[in-house]
């Protein structure tokens, strides 16, 4: 840090310290002349004015901040030697975490005119024409995938507004649009994530697979979204209670989903040491496809086990009769295959009005006979159905919704994240100024967006023009 960049850093140093001296006498003032003569809600009046303080430093804080920041830069040599002034005191007003701040930058313009820039809006990764700041923006992506969008609007504009306005409509001031977050998820190109290989390939690899129906806005039926659970086997956790083994959750809106997905796979583990793959689902022609799909190496063998609760499923509407249900699963573990198939007989000859709704069950479960057998015997169990509830059903199906099949892939995947417990919030703020969707390593993720990692000004890193790289620098040295 030179003589120069040292003055300046005092001299900012000294304005805010000027600001937050002023705010405190005022905050003090207040403690003294007011606060202990009000008789209700005196604590919600301490806390409250101690949170205004607070928003008040910060807003003047960024403010000071910015406008310091461009006029060094403006009165700076290397400025004056490459760029030109092309207009003074532009304001911009931004919606932030604390509140909305207003404030003067300069329009500037290279000696060759081919590049116009606010360099405080360059300098802190601020995009064009945005009325609100990008943690705001994520706060309201990242709830919305744990809410929905209205819900998420609601609770990031409140978060927004201070203690004592939370119980008035001022309350209302901040809320964010359905609108709004529904865009910026469209604009946003989110991370492709790709897995690196793990270490420790297990033997037996699962994977279980099935569809839900989510609405549609621009096309006749609903849109069928298909979900696969990876995992590598089962452990107890501290509830005693089964939990699935590196578990990772895959979406996608297509009717060939398997090359993808099985891509996925190969990047996290390797197929050659694999010795046995174990596809759980429904029977659906589609899920069975991915039989010779996930058979990669000829040593591996890929067999296909029925959810026991498909097979419950069908015992149900076999019969309505809870004695005879239970009946015909005891026969089904317990009885040779002919046994189970006359007790079968015997309904069809007391209920001769159901008869065909009874065989298509019948033959789903005898088609399947030897599957369901591994599954109970092995106590492998499919959870398969809580999965497309929790991880389907809760985002895009629990209330009445429509999205587009243009976007619904993105949507799928950015829930991916949340279910494969990645941060949304980290990930739109490293990613959001991404021009087009853009591939990163699972294990390069920096979930410290705060650690100090070289110059986050892309104007310094991305600039071909050494002087005023060089002049950037010196200002980043605070």
């Amino acid at each position: 840090m030179n003589i120069i960049s040292q003055k300046y850093v005092n001299l900012l140093k000294n304005r805010i310290k000027e600001k937050i001296s002023s705010l405190s006498d005022e905050l003090v003032d207040y403690l003294i002349n007011n606060l202990f003569n009000i008789d209700d809600n005196i604590y919600l009046n301490f806390i409250s004015k101690i949170q205004e303080f607070s928003f008040d430093i910060i807003r003047n804080i960024i403010t000071e901040v910015f406008e310091e920041l461009d006029c060094n830069f403006k009165n700076s040599q290397d400025r004056i030697k490459q760029y030109n002034v092309n207009k003074s005191n532009v304001s911009r007003t931004i919606i932030t975490i604390v509140g909305e701040i207003t404030f003067q930058r300069t329009y500037y313009e290279s000696k060759d005119r081919l590049k116009k820039f606010f360099f405080i809006d360059e300098t802190f990764h601020l995009p064009k024409y945005d009325h609100y700041d990008p943690i705001i923006k994520a706060l309201a992506i990242d709830l919305s995938f744990d809410t929905n969008q209205l819900k998420a609007g609601q609770i990031v504009g409140e978060s927004i507004t201070t203690i004592k306005n939370i119980s008035t409509d001022i309350r209302k001031k901040y809320s964010i649009p359905r609108q709004s977050i529904n865009n910026w998820i469209n604009e946003w190109n989110n991370s492709k994530i790709i897995y690196n290989l793990i270490d420790n390939t297990p033997d037996t690899l699962y994977v279980m697979a099935d569809e839900k129906f989510i609405g549609c806005q621009d096309l006749d039926n609903d849109l069928m979204a298909k979900c696969f659970v990876i995992f590598e086997g089962l452990e107890k956790d501290g509830k005693n209670r089964n939990k699935l083994v590196n578990r990772m959750v895959i979406s996608k809106y297509s009717s060939s989903p398997w090359p993808e997905v099985v891509d996925i796979i190969g990047q996290k583990y390797d197929f050659q040491k694999i010795k046995h793959i174990v596809l759980l689902g429904d029977g659906a022609k589609w899920i069975k496809s991915g039989i010779n799909e996930l058979k990669m190496e000829p040593h591996c063998e890929v067999s296909f086990k029925l959810c026991t609760f498909h097979f419950k499923q069908a015992i149900h509407r076999i019969t309505t009769d809870e004695t005879i249900r239970k009946e015909l699963i005891n026969s089904f573990f317990k009885d040779t295959k002919s046994e189970f198939k006359n007790k079968i007989e015997s309904i069809k000859i007391t209920s001769p009005d159901r008869t065909e709704k009874i065989e298509k069950n019948e033959n789903y479960i005898l088609n399947n006979y030897n599957s369901i057998k591994y599954e109970v015997e092995n106590n492998i169990g499919s959870s398969m159905e809580s999965h497309i509830s929790h991880c389907i059903a809760n985002m895009f199906s629990s209330r009445p919704k429509g999205y587009s099949s243009k976007n619904i892939n993105k949507y799928l995947e950015i829930n991916d994240y949340k279910n494969n417990y990645l941060n949304i919030f980290n990930l739109y703020l490293e990613s959001y100024e991404n021009t087009e969707q853009k591939e990163i390593n699972k294990e390069d993720i920096n979930y410290g967006i705060f650690e100090k990692k070289g110059s986050n000004m892309p104007i310094i890193n991305n600039t071909q023009n050494i002087s005023l790289r060089n002049s950037l620098i010196t200002l980043r040295g605070i």
